[in-house]
């Protein structure tokens, strides 16, 4: 008897958890935000209450039906789309400022986050059901052998209601969104019958069909680096001809003075004079080589760790005796020399290197950078000033338009500021046809390298301006990396296998 008691008094629960579920969440979404005060879902927030309207029913179904494993197969599915639809919807805006989100607050908290909750409440509740429920078998003890459960005066009550509010919401739907192909709005007008106001818009399906992937705006192809060319899948062919870059006049054309081999084993990726020696990288590996670019000392980074660091794409000066290595992603390491480094404490950070390197410690270790223009965009350099980096965007197979140089504190590496250049361009031209693959700071302006169309754009960073374009010879191919030695400009590149460094005046 006691486990017959526990079977009814499941069914009991699972007709309260659906009734509940329609009533509140979807019944006061549809006639106090809907009709009192004027709320009309997006199309995000349509198929979320769908969810919940689903999830009502079916629970109906088990309490009319009994329990089938294919009903609370589809209960726990439905549930999992739910939690999909209201993550989706709230990583949308969960970035924002205060106060900067999207339709109406519920206790200061927004409709669609409520949905998160409302949905993370029926895998708790389910669970605290199933907690109490009887054996198995006494389920199909229960239903006397009849294939539907008899309806008591509590189920029918809850069955008409929410019958009642499920086509309130239908009605609400059609007005405001319209019969396929009409799909709603992602910015819906208020709710009105006054059909002068009524939008039904097919604006969803642009683009529905195109380059579909899980991934969405962050399907964005790896940059293309001196060890691993990658031009084909960004959808950019380079090019050496400076009369074909965005810009309308060459201000300098640079000559070639002097062209020198670097005996490295690596491809260069990115390569800076720092306290006299040069610190070059490649994929993840930083080397410092002597003047006539012999080894002094070498270490790999573990990309995995912590911080996912992508391939380095530059080392600067940072705070005195230590190092700041930038991946394309975004992600830093603070680090130094130390030939006495304790390598059980440092193996965390680096593959090889670790008795040599410090990655932890005061002032030391990982990080990742946060910027707002270019937050689908990976950077390819890195330069400094005394109190200031900055890195540029590089274009990809999403985005070939945007061009942002963000500028960071050297101090707490948070973001203190981003533009795009104003530069004089040709008709529908950009900076973001360009590739720069290096920049250096130099009487305060960076010169920014770009591998596309051999140019060298010279930005003045209070004006926030490009000032000068120069060209550099068309023998040198893949520019990875600009320098200043005195009032001369020298280049690395890596082309037939080979590193070199040219001098250009």
């Amino acid at each position: 008897m006691n486990e017959m008691n526990k079977a009814r008094n499941f069914y009991s629960l699972m007709c309260w958890a659906g009734f509940l579920l329609i009533l509140l969440p979807v019944g006061i979404a549809n006639f106090v935000f809907g009709y009192i005060l004027g709320d009309s879902p997006c199309t995000l927030c349509w198929a979320q209450r769908q969810s919940m309207i689903f999830i009502g029913v079916i629970a109906f179904f088990i309490v009319r039906y009994g329990l089938n494993g294919k009903y609370l197969a589809t209960l726990l599915v439905m549930t999992a789309f739910g939690l999909y639809q209201s993550f989706a919807h709230y990583g949308n805006h969960a970035h924002r400022d205060l106060d900067q989100g999207f339709s109406l607050q519920v206790f200061g908290i927004h409709t669609y986050f409520w949905a998160e909750v409302v949905f993370w409440a029926v895998i708790v509740l389910l669970g605290i059901i199933f907690l109490f429920a009887p054996k198995f078998s006494t389920f199909e003890e229960e239903m006397k052998g009849k294939k539907v459960r008899e309806m008591t005066k509590f189920t029918f009550i809850a069955f008409g209601i929410s019958a009642f509010i499920i086509a309130s919401n239908v009605f609400q739907a059609f007005v405001a969104t319209g019969v396929p192909p009409y799909t709603g709005q992602g910015d819906p007008v208020r709710f009105t019958l006054n059909p002068k106001y009524i939008i039904w818009s097919t604006d969803g399906w642009k683009g529905t069909w195109q380059n579909i992937s899980f991934l969405g705006k962050r399907d964005v192809k790896s940059p293309d680096y001196a060890f691993a060319p990658n031009g084909a899948n960004l959808g950019i062919q380079f090019e050496s001809d400076s009369a074909n870059s965005p810009f309308k006049t060459i201000d300098r054309s640079l000559v070639l003075t002097q062209t020198q081999k670097i005996e490295y084993p690596y491809p260069i990726n990115s390569m800076r004079y720092i306290n006299g020696e040069w610190v070059v990288s490649s994929k993840w590996i930083v080397s410092f080589l002597d003047n006539s670019f012999a080894i002094k000392g070498e270490f790999e980074i573990d990309p995995y760790f912590s911080a996912t660091i992508d391939p380095i794409i530059g080392v600067i000066p940072y705070m005195e005796d230590k190092y700041l290595l930038m991946g394309s992603n975004k992600t830093f390491l603070r680090f130094k020399k130390n030939d006495e480094a304790d390598d059980a404490l440092q193996f965390a950070h680096f593959v090889r290197g670790y008795d040599r390197f410090e990655g932890q410690g005061d002032g030391l270790g990982r990080g990742r950078i946060d910027t707002v223009r270019s937050k689908f965009h990976h950077v390819a350099s890195i330069t400094n000033d005394d109190a200031y980096f900055y890195m540029a965007t590089v274009p990809n197979n999403k985005d070939k338009k945007t061009f942002v140089i963000s500028k960071f504190s050297l101090y707490d590496r948070i973001l203190s500021g981003e533009f795009t250049p104003k530069a004089n361009l040709k008709e529908n031209r950009s900076l973001g046809d360009l590739y720069i693959t290096s920049m250096m700071y130099h009487d305060g302006r960076i010169y920014a390298l770009s591998k596309n169309y051999n140019v060298i754009v010279v930005i003045d960073i209070k004006s926030e301006e490009v000032v000068e374009v120069m060209s550099y010879p068309k023998e040198i191919q893949n520019a990875r990396a600009i320098y200043f030695d005195g009032e001369k400009i020298q280049l690395v590149s890596y082309q037939n296998n080979t590193n070199f460094l040219y001098s250009v005046e």
